[in-house]
Order: C-alpha cells, then sequence, then structure tokens
C-alpha cells in the first residue's frame, strides 16, 4: 500500500515542472505516488508531464475536467491520492531530498497531530534570498490571523480530506484557498506542527507578490470575519483585519523589500 500521496496541480508550468518532480522522484523516502493534475495548460506542461510518467511508474497524471483553477484541479486529484498521508507539493518549487522521510516520521510518532509542515528557504530566479521560519505549534488564533503553514511544504492526515472534502473552489476563496482550508481544519479540531528544519525552497518571486492584489486582501479579510465566531477569536483580535486593509495603500513594491528585508539570511 503506498504510504505518501504527493499532490500537485499544474498550470502552464513548462519552465519550473521538471525540477520540481525531479525533487519529488529523487526523495530519500520511496513509498509514495506523485499525483499531478494538469490545470487546462497552453505550453508544454502536458508533454513534459506524459514524459515523466513514462519513466517512473509513481507518477500518475490527471486533465483537470472541472472548472479551471488550483482548488478544482487539487480536489481532482485529492480524489484519486491513495495515500494514507497526502504531501502537497507546487510546480515550481523543489523538495530538498529528506522532505518526505522527516514528515513521515513526525506524523507516525505523534498520532494527535494531522499536519505537519516546515520552514522554508525563499528563492527567484536569481537563487535563495532568505529563510522563513514558522511556528512550531501553530494555535487556533495563530491560523486565523494568518500564520499559515507553508502550503506546498505540507503532509497531512487522510483523514481530513474525508471528513472536509478537499478545497473550497468558492469565488471568494479565490487565491486564499489556502487560508480557508487552514480554518476549516483547526475549527473541525485538527491540529498541526511545523519542522524547524527548511525541507523546501520556495519560489517568491515578482509574479508571485502580483497575485497578492488589493482585491486578494479584501476576500482575506471577508473570510477572516466568517471564520471569528467559529475559531472563538476574541473581539481585539480584529486589529490584524486592520492591518490586512492598511496594506491596500502600501505599494506593493515596498511590500515586496519588506519581506526580502525581514527573510532575508545572515551571514
Amino acid at each position: 500500500m503506498v504510504k505518501v500521496s504527493v499532490l500537485m496541480a499544474t498550470k502552464n508550468g513548462e519552465k519550473t515542472l521538471a525540477a520540481a518532480i525531479e525533487s519529488i522522484r529523487w526523495q530519500s523516502f520511496t513509498n509514495f505516488e506523485l499525483i499531478i493534475c494538469n490545470d487546462y495548460s497552453t505550453d508544454r506542461t502536458a508533454s513534459i508531464c506524459d514524459s515523466f510518467a513514462q519513466q517512473d511508474d509513481r507518477i500518475r497524471v490527471l486533465t483537470n475536467i472541472g472548472q479551471p483553477g488550483l482548488a478544482s484541479a487539487l480536489n481532482q486529484g485529492l480524489a484519486q491520492c491513495q495515500g494514507t498521508y497526502i504531501a502537497r507539493m507546487d510546480d515550481d518549487d523543489w523538495a530538498h531530498p529528506d522532505r518526505l522521510v522527516q514528515q513521515v516520521a513526525a506524523l507516525n510518532r505523534q498520532e494527535q497531530v494531522a499536519i505537519v509542515g516546515t520552514s522554508i528557504r525563499l528563492f527567484d530566479d536569481q537563487g535563495v534570498y532568505g529563510r522563513r521560519e514558522v511556528k512550531p505549534s501553530p494555535t487556533t488564533r495563530d491560523i486565523w490571523r494568518g500564520q499559515l503553514f507553508a502550503h506546498p511544504s505540507v503532509m497531512f492526515r487522510r483523514e481530513i480530506y474525508d471528513q472536509l472534502d478537499g478545497y473550497s473552489t468558492a469565488v471568494k476563496h479565490l487565491r486564499i484557498e489556502d487560508y480557508d482550508f487552514w480554518c476549516r481544519c483547526y475549527a473541525a479540531g485538527f491540529v498541526g506542527l511545523n519542522l524547524t528544519g527548511a525541507y523546501l525552497d520556495y519560489r517568491e518571486d515578482q509574479a508571485a507578490f502580483r497575485k497578492r492584489d488589493n482585491w486578494r486582501r479584501l476576500r482575506l479579510v471577508r473570510c477572516m470575519t466568517h471564520w471569528r465566531p467559529a475559531m472563538d477569536i476574541p473581539w481585539f483580535y480584529g486589529v490584524f483585519q486592520v492591518i490586512e486593509l492598511l496594506k491596500c495603500v502600501v505599494p506593493q513594491r515596498l511590500i515586496r523589500h519588506y519581506h526580502r528585508f525581514i527573510y532575508r539570511i545572515s551571514g
């Protein structure tokens, strides 16, 4: 039986996809399957996926037949995952060789933990420029205020999918699918931890920042309002919603410079 299903969705990923797939193929933990869902790509993505599937029978390629979008593609892949644990992976990131073995060990060790993420290294086309440490044991309040797991770094128990039925595809959750998903997990009583080691290189370039526009911030604030009573968040935590709204008037260029400064690797 497959222990881990690695789930990846891809859209027009021809420039970065091969490296992401290779980083999973060469994991020190080998009892896995890699499920890749092609989300209406118009470049060479399909042929790249098919080529890898022909080389490695652990790789299965799906085509999104639902509505376009990350959440829809992930849900289609989730329905095909056969593993006891499900690990996320993005098509433009790179997993360190011991990522899966470390996360499997953590889940095997601690039955009360349902989600295991990791710290991450940040990179762009010029190379690695930073490192983001994540909270070792995020609380419900941490999750609500946006101190989330690094989404493509996580591994979680299959029970989460069985109980919550995947990601929301609603327009109101566009590009905040992960925030809504983690809030649903914690509201349902699941808890997680983060490994202190950085086991994933996460692409954080100019294109990634462009996706965090003001419409996304407004959707996030609305989602925070929705989850506040369900997660028993104190009223004074509303200050974090105000902070998100204030970001709407800050030039994106300044936010990016601040981000690179606080996460820079010293020494």
